[in-house]
């Protein structure tokens, strides 16, 4: 049967399915992979045939549920056509009150049969407002008291034209066991029941609060509950400076935090938040951006304190006393990510930073790369295993493959194994998209004789020059070498290889 088609080994085996025994075509799959791969589809197609409906009725519903985007089908389900096309159409029939009865048995469903229910998250989908009014009643459903008792993980953005605090409050009194918690949105009617929710529970590791209004402070002033437990606290779109004395005392009194966010915070620079910056000497992990200030007495003070502990440093700006303060106290910094560095700083940064192991940085315009890199090699931390240089695709850097060759033949012969270059998109955000392609449309930074000394160098490579350029798919976009997309040791690096390791952070 070796030589039968896979369509007409289909036909044979549709013969051996039964409504009452799958046992035939279980032997079947057994004889070799092309036959299972054929079987198993015929298998999934009616999984609760009258033999084993009993016997794998659960596993089968679990196997479903655990690889379904659930939200979106539910979305799907409870919308009409004309209703996904403009979310604000109100329905014209009862489906609005179908819907809600659907979601809340399925809610009821998944509460009263789970036993430990680890994670809960709650998103702000506008497809989806009709069924807030069930979720803010959450733990009013059968058997939700029980399975969230439990609760480690808990996200929740807040609800639009729904008042979420009663599920705050029923929370505080239930789920004392939260580890991370993420409150991407902070309402007037949330502000107080959410700080009973921070102040209960016991060990909480993991906070992020963002807000755009001045509803974040009783949250932040619930931090000085977890202090001994918080080791990782998120900031985001905050003014700092009308938080109350309390809130700020709050933040500095978690001196066992260990990594620490700040993104679109402001007014960082008040002599009231400043001292926030002298507050943290254990921290390995801090990352800053979104703002258009580069509040240098602040993160100067967050890297003299932190000193030796600190281990990842992102900045997306930076001035010449961040510089100073990083090759000053940051001794055992491992990854770093700046931005326009120009080559006294890449070096000074190379010679100070003995135990740097991912190096992340803009290369800037006008670069002498040949010189660089010979500069580059012969100071190079022994420690260093990445390097990522982000550069303009239509100014990128020049530079022979013999530079390449002399840099890569001393890296490598310490820790180096992976290099990437990641180019920035080559049109402008004001530039329309047209129908002719510029001369610097495909990537040149790379030519032949480069990649065989990267091949002969045997590091891991990757290199691409653009999103925008998905529609051109007669140029070269992406390059890698070798291409391990498909192999464990590529998908472990890979987030490092495509995307850096304070975006992971971020989204972590």
């Amino acid at each position: 049967m070796d030589g039968l088609s896979i369509e007409v080994l289909r036909e044979i085996f549709l013969y051996l399915k039964d409504d009452y025994s799958t046992g035939d075509l279980f032997s079947a799959l057994m004889v070799n992979r092309r036959w299972c791969k054929i079987i198993v589809p015929i298998l999934w197609e009616a999984p609760f045939n009258k033999q084993n409906y009993n016997k794998h009725q659960s596993k089968c519903i679990r196997t479903y549920l655990s690889n379904a985007e659930l939200f979106q089908y539910i979305k799907y389900y409870f919308l009409s056509p004309s209703m996904l096309a403009d979310p604000l159409k109100q329905p014209d029939d009862d489906s609005y009150f179908k819907n809600m009865l659907v979601f809340a048995v399925l809610c009821i469903l998944f509460t009263k049969h789970s036993t430990y229910i680890r994670t809960l998250r709650i998103v702000n989908d506008p497809d989806l407002h009709p069924l807030n009014i069930v979720v803010a009643k959450l733990l009013n459903l059968s058997g939700a008291t029980d399975s969230l008792s439990g609760l480690q993980y808990f996200q929740c953005h807040s609800l639009s034209k729904e008042d979420i605090s009663p599920l705050y409050k029923e929370m505080a009194g239930i789920c004392k066991s939260i580890i991370r918690l993420d409150i991407n949105s902070v309402i007037r009617s949330d502000e107080e029941a959410l700080s009973s929710l921070i102040k209960a529970q016991k060990n909480l590791k993991y906070l992020t609060i963002k807000s755009d209004e001045i509803n974040f402070i009783p949250a932040l002033e619930s931090i000085g509950s977890q202090s001994s437990s918080l080791i990782r606290l998120r900031l985001e779109s905050l003014f700092l400076d009308i938080a109350t004395d309390e809130a700020l005392n709050s933040i500095k009194s978690c001196k066992n935090l260990r990594s620490l966010i700040l993104r679109n915070c402001y007014e960082l620079e008040s002599p009231r938040v400043l001292e926030i910056s002298t507050s943290f000497p254990l921290l390995e992990e801090f990352y800053y951006g979104g703002c258009f200030e580069m509040p240098e007495e602040f993160i100067s003070g967050i890297l003299k304190t932190a000193n030796n502990n600190l281990r990842r440093l992102t900045l997306k700006d930076y001035t010449p006393g961040v510089i100073t303060a990083i090759i000053t106290y940051c001794k055992n910094i491992q990854e770093l990510y700046l931005l326009e560095l120009d080559e006294d700083d890449i070096l000074s940064i190379f010679r100070n930073c003995t135990q740097l192991k991912h190096f992340t940085f803009n290369g800037g315009e006008s670069v002498k790369a040949d010189d660089l890199f010979g500069k580059m090699a012969n100071c190079i931390p022994k420690t260093l295993e990445y390097l990522c240089i982000f550069m303009d695709l239509k100014e990128h850097w020049v530079f022979s493959s013999e530079a390449l060759k002399d840099f890569l033949d001393i890296a490598t012969g310490h820790s180096f194994k992976y290099l990437t270059v990641n180019h920035r998109d080559f049109i402008d955000d004001e530039e329309e998209i047209n129908s002719s392609l510029p001369d610097y449309a495909t990537m040149t930074t790379f030519s032949k004789e480069h990649l065989e000394v990267i091949k002969e160098s045997k590091i891991n490579f990757h290199t691409h020059c653009g999103y925008m350029l998905i529609e051109y798919p007669d140029f070269i976009t992406e390059i890698n070498i070798p291409d391990l997309r498909e192999t464990p040791l590529f998908r472990r690096w890979y987030h490092i290889l495509g995307q850096s390791w304070t975006e992971r952070l971020i989204d972590s």
